[in-house]
């Protein structure tokens, strides 16, 4: 096995031809590869020849800022599936995804805005008694209160504002241009926007896509009822 990883050739049992592959090896653990070389438990030279490109995939909980555009996506395929018409997440629905602990990840996710939809959504857009019934009550939460409703300052009302006539949504770039058009000053600032974005989208007002590698961004129905 370990020339196999490292030549990419090998003879078959019995054979006397050498064949020459041409083979990726893909791997994927939870465990700790050096903890259990140091317990004996891994060889080390095999451990050296797979750790080529590692990547590191987060767990759920350390990736927060994502579960709304997640959730949003989840709601989209089911609305498909089951043909009703589905818009999104009241704000207090949002901030109890928010605050549970995920330890199933994006898989738990999923089923969690599935069952909400199929047992308890009586609308096209599901409230947070909807996500708590379908949490089951049996979920690890954070240990600290669902937050109230975030007060905005008048940065983020007018990138909401900008934001409102945008049916296909808006990257950063164009959100940052409307915000000049405004004669905002805070406006201009990218990293500033993207703060007040990500804030937007974690409160529940904004959601977004990938477009190319850019995120587009649109207003949520709980966003759009903010503004009326």
């Amino acid at each position: 096995m370990l020339r196999v990883l490292e030549t990419q050739r090998f003879e078959r049992v019995g054979g006397l031809r050498t064949i020459q592959t041409d083979v990726r090896f893909v791997g994927a653990t939870n465990r700790d590869l050096e903890g259990l070389i140091s317990e004996g438990k891994l060889r080390e030279d095999f451990y050296f020849r797979i750790q080529v490109l590692p990547i590191h995939l987060p767990f759920l909980c350390e990736h927060r800022e994502d579960i709304p555009h997640l959730a949003q996506h989840f709601l989209k395929r089911t609305s498909q599936r089951s043909g009703r018409r589905l818009e999104g997440f009241s704000q207090g629905a949002v901030q109890h995804l928010l605050q549970h602990d995920w330890p199933g990840n994006i898989r738990e996710l999923h089923n969690v805005i599935e069952r909400a939809v199929v047992l308890y959504g009586d609308g096209p857009v599901l409230g947070e008694s909807q996500i708590a019934q379908a949490l089951g009550g049996s979920g690890r939460v954070r240990p600290t209160a669902v937050a109230a409703t975030p007060a905005l300052n008048r940065r983020q009302e007018v990138v909401l504002r900008c934001l409102a006539g945008a049916r296909e949504g808006m990257v950063l770039e164009e959100v940052l241009a409307a915000l000049a058009a405004t004669g905002l000053g805070g406006g201009q600032s990218a990293h500033t926007l993207q703060n007040d974005l990500g804030k937007l989208a974690e409160a529940g007002y904004l959601s977004w896509i990938k477009q190319g590698s850019a995120r587009s961004y649109r207003l949520t129905p709980e966003g759009q009822r903010l503004l009326t």
